[in-house]
């Protein structure tokens, strides 16, 4: 036991965020895969077929930029900073999940919000589309920013985990956008997801 602690306070920083960052992906993305089906139907809830079309399609593109773009970019960045902390004895191991998780909590209540408004544009929200966003964005969010640094003593602790975890992360990011292109909405409709 000894031996895994010793290993984990040499490990690199950039391991260590580089961990963070594919663990996030792939609690986001899997979690995100569960919950997407319940997401979209709640999306399309009260709306015509052309409109249910366009919010279905606004969840699952907030959703695969997210993946993408926002929890790679959280995920490295926030463990970096996490990690740092950690390892300079400025903040203690429970604390530093605590504020991960605060943090990551609070970027997916941001991408559910950001989801609300390009739907709403302003006007009135509905309980099905609070109900899309808690489980299409919060949830996922939430679940990632709560299990990450769990993971990351295991994903850090050889190169072939790493790589596991990435080519995996990479996995998620594809399937998600793929996703995504197969619900993309005809060119016509999509001005009309903007306000346009």
């Amino acid at each position: 036991m000894a031996t895994r602690v010793e290993t984990v306070a040499v490990q690199p920083l950039a391991t260590r965020a580089l961990a963070s960052a594919a663990s996030y992906v792939v609690i986001y993305g899997v979690t995100f895969a569960f919950f997407a089906p319940p997401a979209t139907r709640l999306a399309a809830g009260g709306y015509s077929a052309l409109d249910a079309t366009s919010v279905t399609f606004a969840l699952l593109l907030v959703a695969a930029l997210t993946v993408t773009f926002g929890a790679t970019i959280f995920g490295y960045s926030v463990g970096w900073k996490v990690e740092s902390d950690v390892r300079s004895r400025r903040m203690s191991e429970t604390r530093g999940t605590v504020e991960f998780a605060a943090l990551g909590t609070l970027l997916a209540l941001a991408t559910a919000g950001v989801f609300l408004l390009i739907v709403t544009g302003g006007s009135g929200v509905s309980l099905s589309l609070i109900g899309a966003a808690t489980l299409g964005l919060v949830v996922p969010g939430m679940a990632a920013a709560f299990c990450t640094r769990s993971v990351v003593d295991h994903v850090a602790a050889a190169k072939r985990d790493i790589f596991a975890t990435s080519l995996s992360a990479l996995v998620v990011i594809v399937l998600v956008n793929y996703l995504i292109v197969g619900s993309l909405p005809a060119l016509a409709d999509v001005p009309q997801l903007f306000g346009l």
